[in-house]
């Protein structure tokens, strides 16, 4: 039979004190190791997938066919554990592609949690890799697209962009309620604004500026980019010269010509008479010259 001493006695009958100080002391050892620890580091360059409806993680392969920006020409890269460049023209790189066995078990690759990948400041190659990639859509030498596009994410940058793009929709919404009628309507005809309503009625001015503000925050871009030009102002001519039967589309297959005669140019089959018309106005040719004179003279 086992004897139990006083000690083992006294420490059961003090619920096992002796043990919860030396665990206690244990724990006060570790936080004072832990607070005087240096806090790692946290930064990090963050992509995000283009498409968002993808379900699961996605992993990019650690090989890629890219333009090399030194050179201009295709080459190959590898994101490899412990390789000296991504680059495979590389001298270092060279040596190292020749030990198959090696680039096998070390090859790594772009995983994405959530659409989202994280990547380690410190992890260089890994960015340059994600850089020079053809999947990132910032990559301007990237020589085709993919199923699998991302973009590094920048939330100071990208809220900038969203608050411009804000900005610009109600810039615009405002312009478009305060523009004179005689050019919202114009611009309206160029944004395919229909005058009429579903019955077959003029729309109100009122009612078309609705429609023309509508427009103008919800390409803000286009608005801002076409309000004023002589191309609305030409279009505006073109369509009116058609409507009021002083362009004749009908008198042979894919020619226009003046009412009064005179041909203008032949319209691509695949091209609308209003939108090609326009174009061929605003060229340098003579011909499309002389239209735009034709034009403004039964204008």
């Amino acid at each position: 039979m086992a004897s139990v001493g006083i000690g083992d006695v006294q420490n059961s009958m003090s619920g096992g004190h002796n043990k919860e100080k030396a665990t206690d002391f244990e724990h006060d050892l570790s936080a004072i190791a832990v607070a005087g620890s240096v806090a790692p580091t946290s930064d990090y360059v963050i992509y995000k997938l283009v498409q968002t409806n993808r379900n699961g993680a996605v992993n990019i392969d650690g090989c890629d066919d890219v333009v090399n920006p030194k050179t201009g020409r295709l080459e190959r890269i590898w994101l490899i554990a412990g390789a000296p460049s991504i680059w495979s023209s590389d001298p270092a790189m060279i040596e190292l592609l020749k030990d198959k066995s090696y680039v096998g078990q070390n090859r790594r690759s772009l995983r994405f949690e959530s659409k989202i990948l994280r990547i380690p400041t410190w992890d260089t190659l890994a960015i340059e890799f994600a850089n020079a990639c053809r999947h990132n859509i910032g990559n301007k030498l990237r020589k085709t697209g993919s199923k699998m596009e991302f973009f590094e994410y920048d939330p100071e940058a990208q809220s900038k962009a969203a608050l411009d793009k804000e900005m610009l929709e109600i810039d615009m919404a405002i312009l478009a309620r305060d523009q004179k009628a005689e050019i919202m309507m114009k611009h309206a005809s160029f944004l395919n604004i229909s005058m009429i309503d579903e019955l077959g009625r003029p729309k109100t001015e009122d009612g078309i500026r609705r429609e023309y503000m509508l427009a103008a925050k919800r390409n803000p871009k286009m608005f801002k980019e076409t309000v004023g030009t002589q191309q609305v102002e030409v279009s505006w001519m073109v369509k009116k010269a058609i409507l009021d039967s002083k362009i004749d589309l009908g008198k042979h297959n894919n020619t226009a010509y003046f009412s009064n005669g005179g041909a203008i140019c032949t319209i691509p089959t695949n091209r609308k008479p209003l939108e090609y018309l326009t174009e061929f106005a605003l060229t340098n040719s003579q011909e499309g010259k002389e239209f735009l004179d034709g034009l403004k003279r039964i204008s």
